[in-house]
């Protein structure tokens, strides 16, 4: 998930298209299936959680974080997805970076 959040990165600051083709191409050359097929389907919008309800993801929430901290910041936010992305605990120092397919199949 390390690389792929590094090419979504690098994709946004590159302005030439030739180079963002470039960058996609070494990924994709370098990068083992599955992780290939859910990078390319989500940088293609192929990529879809349906389990991922706003209900799920609140509950999700919920399991970490103090339910009335996470509703003062949501009301400050107001958009889910942010809130989450701003209170979600960090994970322990010593625990490898989940892989994008880890990701995807536990969506």
């Amino acid at each position: 998930m390390q690389v792929f959040a590094s090419l979504l990165d690098a994709l946004a600051f590159t302005p030439s298209r030739n180079a963002k083709l470039r960058l996609i191409g070494d990924y994709l050359r370098t990068t083992p299936d599955p992780a290939r097929g859910y990078a390319l389907a989500a940088l293609t919008g192929a990529l879809l959680f349906t389990g991922a309800k706003s209900a799920v993801i609140r509950g999700l929430v919920a399991e970490r974080v103090d339910p009335d901290l996470f509703a003062m910041s949501y009301d400050y936010v107001g958009d889910l997805a942010e809130t989450v992305a701003l209170i979600w605990p960090e994970r322990p120092r010593n625990a490898p970076p989940p892989t994008i397919d880890a990701v995807v199949d536990e969506l």
